[in-house]
């Protein structure tokens, strides 16, 4: 399920924009629409997974909430919509997840489906797991928070990066292998007989030397057993997200 909320002064492309929402068929969507952003800020839930967002509202602009969203909630992705295509560039400061143009009904169609294809692939990673060991006790993470995971005989190792991104490690009872078709669905990909990656950490994959490089700047051996698997499932995993 996925949880939106719609920002526009204008009920009309609101309504347009929710039937869109409302029309796709991989995923269900339950949305909210909102024409008073103070209102929706006031009002948006913990579970609420992205803001369609209109730019141009009067004196409470959609920079003005993308400004308080990013203090208030990092986990909620926004999606600026907007007639004006020379407001795209003062939004880059935000971090939008997507820019929908509203001037063809057409076009708005088709960007409303690419973007929830998208949004379903890098919500995956926000799914919960707790784990737990003797030294740091029991945590919950999201799964994009796991970096790695290492074989360590009858056990695995979870890197993990925590908020002031620093990696730390949990040893919990398990099988990698176990792992791997597990994690699968939630884009992780078995690189090594020791190392199963998670793609949304990975910046690219060195085919001359066998590593592949994390975009935290460190490398993990990269065998040719799982060459060629690796390096399907990494341009599966651009295609779906870029």
């Amino acid at each position: 399920m996925l949880n939106v909320v719609i920002c526009d002064d204008s009920t009309r492309d609101a309504s347009q924009l929710e039937q869109y929402l409302l029309s796709y068929d991989k995923v269900p969507v339950e949305t909210k629409l909102y024409t008073n952003p103070q209102k929706m800020l006031e009002q948006l839930t913990r579970d609420t997974h992205c803001v369609f967002l209109d730019i141009d509202m009067p004196e409470f602009t959609g920079f003005d909430v993308a400004e308080i969203l990013r203090k208030q909630r990092r986990d909620c992705y926004i999606i600026f919509v907007t007639n004006h295509n020379e407001l795209v560039y003062g939004s880059m400061e935000f971090q939008p997840f997507y820019f929908i143009q509203k001037s063809s009904v057409s076009r708005l169609n088709k960007d409303v489906v690419n973007v929830l294809n998208k949004l379903s692939v890098y919500l995956k990673q926000h799914q919960k797991i707790i784990l737990s060991d003797e030294e740091h006790g029991r945590i919950c993470i999201q799964y994009r928070d796991i970096l790695y995971i290492e074989s360590d005989n009858h056990h695995v190792k979870y890197c993990i990066l925590d908020d002031y991104g620093s990696q730390i490690h949990i040893k919990v009872r398990a099988v990698i292998g176990d792992l791997e078709s597990e994690l699968a669905e939630y884009d992780f990909s078995r690189v090594h007989k020791k190392y199963l990656v998670n793609l949304s950490h990975v910046f690219n994959l060195d085919m001359k030397n066998d590593e592949v490089i994390f975009k935290q700047g460190f490398r993990l051996p990269m065998s040719r057993k799982y060459k060629h698997t690796v390096d399907t499932d990494f341009s599966k995993y651009l295609r779906e997200t870029i």
